[in-house]
């Protein structure tokens, strides 16, 4: 089914779920203020257990993750920590429990994936417990799998290091002291900075669809200033043209949402400009 899609405001579409702490470090204090943020805490017999939460659990016994240091920014959907393992900082993104969130649009997203087995896909078409189980698993596992090929296509993106369940550990964009990356859309840039920022943005979005994806949710609310790059994060919905009849009018969406997130830098582009751009090969 091919869907058409109505102009949204940018500030609706990233605003409303995605949120940050109230200071610039949230600092977690022990192991319950964990499972406090994460509702798919469990409790374990095991004194050792360096977190009340399996999926922590399993990435620190695989050497990805020693603690959670503090948060960096939190949503409705996912929360960032900060976290720490042998090599140095990553960030942790914890996706809260899919029974006490929803993704808008989300059948339009899914359309095309592989799921490779019709009584799980069922499942998850009638929303069954094992369905939202097995829908939460892959809606993970799906941002992992792209984040790793855009970055294997050369698009600035965190590299993707590991994965469970509904937690993700990724490269953490920050400075050595632990200061994370601003959006651009939390910054008030330069006309310089502004346009250059826009001009990677762009190219950014040009290298996605180069690789045959579409980000599906690309603006200035989802693309990180460092070291004067531009970094895009937020992965769960990208979507591939081969398989999803919906691409091209995400991509759309994404030249349009774009340009206007720009808005607030002073960058006046054109999205139409910006799109035929994108799609030149």
């Amino acid at each position: 089914m091919k869907i058409t899609l109505n102009k949204v405001d940018v500030e609706d579409l990233e605003v409303q779920n995605f949120v940050k702490f109230r200071s610039k470090k949230h600092k977690l204090t022990g192991k319950q203020s964990v499972t406090q943020l994460v509702s798919r805490a469990e409790n374990f017999s095991d004194p050792n257990s360096k977190f009340k939460n399996s999926d922590l659990n399993e990435l620190s016994k695989r050497g990805f993750l020693d603690e959670l240091i503090s948060g960096i920014k939190t949503g409705k959907e996912a929360s960032v920590f900060l976290g720490k393992n042998p090599d140095g900082f990553v960030a942790v993104k914890i996706y809260t429990d899919l029974r006490v969130r929803s993704f808008k649009r989300d059948a339009s997203y899914r359309e095309g994936r592989f799921i490779g087995d019709s009584r799980i896909e069922k499942a998850i078409e009638q929303g069954s417990q094992k369905g939202l189980d097995a829908h939460q698993i892959l809606w993970v596992q799906e941002e992992f799998r792209q984040m790793k090929h855009l970055y294997g296509h050369g698009v600035k993106v965190p590299k993707a290091i590991a994965v469970s369940g509904i937690s993700l550990v990724m490269e953490f964009i920050g400075d050595g002291n632990a200061n994370a990356a601003p959006r651009i859309s939390d910054l008030k840039m330069e006309k310089d900075e502004a346009e250059e920022a826009f001009r990677q943005s762009v190219q950014n979005l040009k290298l996605i669809v180069r690789s045959g994806r579409v980000h599906g949710d690309y603006s200035a609310f989802n693309i990180l200033w460092h070291n004067e790059q531009a970094v895009v994060i937020d992965f769960p919905q990208v979507i591939e043209f081969k398989n999803n009849p919906n691409a091209d009018a995400f991509l759309e969406r994404d030249a349009r949402s774009l340009c206007k997130s720009f808005m607030k830098q002073g960058i006046r582009a054109d999205e139409g400009k910006v799109l035929r751009e994108v799609r030149e090969h």
